[in-house]
């Protein structure tokens, strides 16, 4: 049983790739940043420009990295979007190889997650049973009746007619299998 109000069928191998994935790649830029930072203190007065342009570099593979995270969250919540979402998370997955791709491990299972939720098909809905439908199970005692309009034949002992809709009904039923109209004792 899945709690928290979760959906029952999402992809979960897809999701917890991605997912990570998306860490693996957060981790690698942050290191990275923090590296340039300090590269960049020691270094700064020799190469000035170079430093900013590393440090803008890592942000924006830390943005890919949370994009990376979100859409995996994405594939939990929304299930019936996920190959949208794969195909998002293959794009941010191939992108984040631009600085390692997560120490190269995060974006391949970022890439796998996404190729994963890009071929996954929902599994086929159970049937619901019909209360109560015609054709479906009737009350106890009471004969199905074969489709919608048409009187089911009478049944086999002496029965009862309902007077709003003329179906036959059991001996013994209380309630018209065809309406629910109130049966004479």
């Amino acid at each position: 049983m899945q709690g928290y109000g979760a959906p029952m069928n999402y992809p979960r191998t897809a999701y917890l790739l991605a997912l990570i994935g998306g860490i693996f790649i957060l981790l690698d830029a942050i290191i990275t940043a923090a590296l340039v930072a300090a590269v960049g203190a020691a270094f700064g007065s020799i190469l000035p420009g170079l430093g900013i342009i590393l440090v803008v570099f890592a942000v924006i593979v830390l943005l890919f990295g949370l994009i990376v995270l979100f859409l995996s969250f994405r594939l939990k919540s929304n299930p019936s979007g996920a190959r949208m979402t794969g195909i998002l998370i293959i794009v941010f997955a191939l992108l984040s190889f631009l600085s390692g791709g997560g120490f190269y491990i995060g974006g391949i299972l970022a890439l796998v997650g996404g190729i994963l939720a890009v071929v996954w098909t929902p599994p086929p809905m159970m049937a619901q049973p019909g209360w109560g439908q015609p054709g479906q199970w009737g009350q106890p005692g009471q004969p199905a009746q074969a489709a919608w309009g048409q009187p089911s034949p009478p049944p086999p002992s002496a029965g009862k007619v309902c007077a709003s809709c003329g179906t036959a009904n059991a001996a013994g039923a209380q309630f018209c299998a065809k309406c629910g109209a109130a049966l004479p004792p």
